[in-house]
């Protein structure tokens, strides 16, 4: 299971379990309180037996005078005896007969009777918990399924998508060979854009090789700012960093969560705004003169957008490429001046 369906797996149980559990524990309480009021007018009921025939060697027998503040017939439980009184048939007016339970004896059965209903509680959590178990089954099992539909789903449009603007950019080209146009280099640029689209997609539903390669950061960089002055070209592009630097990493993976920082920087920055790349050997900082992001705890979960632009899978597979090969990424923010992504290395 996925993320998503451990999730939704979790959610199901813990409500149809918590429910059950809930329902249970409370009529358990009702049983326990019934039965404990039972036991005390069983064992009020063979006192007074016991005081008009005293031969059950449990209660002691014991006269005492009659005080107004005597309740007769009345189980009175206190921290050191358990009694009851009833009247004296020889002397009702002058004295009562006191019947008592052993302290002990009543704690030894309380406990017992207690243990029992821990028993009983045991096997009532454990049931439930199976049955919420294969509940939380049969509730995920559509969702699971309607998943797996999506997923085929998305794969046979990342398939289609990547055959259609290849064909794009390859007509493109050969169109931009033969005649030198501003519009026709734009459709080619726009082509690359939704290539991108594309391998952000394929970064969601399929695993990428991770085989490293020498990559000169300036030339990277370089080439990278080429492609997003096209399609932006109000924006001011600055480049600073070590000429001569080359760093270890997957070329395609690092080109992947690079456009998406620089598109994001792009897409939410002002109007003749500008974006700076910083680079050396242990950081690589991008730069914004953007709108900023208002909650930047949230913005590396999928689907996230704090605006009815993109999918809200950029920054997410930022998160989830740089992990990958080594990175660490952190943002800082402030609303209305821009925001500073900046990427370093966990070795």
């Amino acid at each position: 299971m996925n993320r998503y369906e451990t999730e939704a797996y979790l959610k199901s149980f813990l409500i149809f379990f918590i429910s059950l559990i809930s329902i249970s524990s409370f009529a358990l309480y009702l049983y326990n309180n019934e039965q404990n009021q039972i036991y005390k007018e069983r064992l009020l009921t063979q006192m007074d037996a016991y005081s008009y025939s005293p031969h059950d060697k449990r209660f002691l027998y014991k006269i005492v005078p009659i005080q107004n503040n005597m309740e007769l017939h009345e189980l009175i439980i206190t921290e050191s005896e358990i009694y009851a009184l009833f009247p004296n048939q020889k002397d009702m007016a002058n004295s009562c007969i006191k019947v008592t339970f052993p302290y002990n004896s009543y704690i030894a059965a309380e406990k017992k009777y207690n243990h029992k209903m821990l028993f009983i509680f045991a096997i009532i959590f454990f049931v439930l918990a199976f049955l919420a178990f294969i509940f939380a089954r049969f509730a995920l099992f559509p969702l699971r399924k309607a998943l797996m539909i999506m997923e085929d789903f998305l794969k046979d449009i990342i398939h289609d998508l990547n055959t259609s603007v290849s064909s794009i950019i390859l007509n493109g080209q050969l169109l931009r060979r033969k005649y030198d146009d501003q519009e026709i280099e734009r459709i080619v640029i726009s082509a690359k854009t939704i290539t991108g689209l594309y391998k952000n997609l394929e970064v969601l539903y399929r695993e990428l090789p991770i085989e490293k390669e020498n990559i000169h950061l300036e030339s990277f960089f370089r080439e990278r700012i080429s492609h997003f002055q096209v399609l932006y070209p109000d924006l001011d592009f600055e480049l600073d960093g070590e000429t001569e630097l080359f760093v270890q990493y997957n070329k395609d993976i690092l080109t992947r969560i690079v456009d998406n920082i620089l598109s994001n920087a792009c897409k939410y920055n002002i109007h003749q705004g500008r974006v700076k790349i910083s680079f050396d050997a242990d950081c690589i900082t991008v730069q914004d003169t953007g709108i900023g992001i208002q909650d930047t705890a949230k913005v590396f979960k999928r689907f996230y957008r704090e605006s009815d632009r993109g999918l809200g899978i950029g920054l997410h597979i930022v998160d989830t490429l740089s992990k990958k090969i080594g990175l660490q990424v952190n943002i800082k923010s402030i609303i209305g001046e821009g925001t500073i992504v900046s990427l370093r290395s966990k070795y």
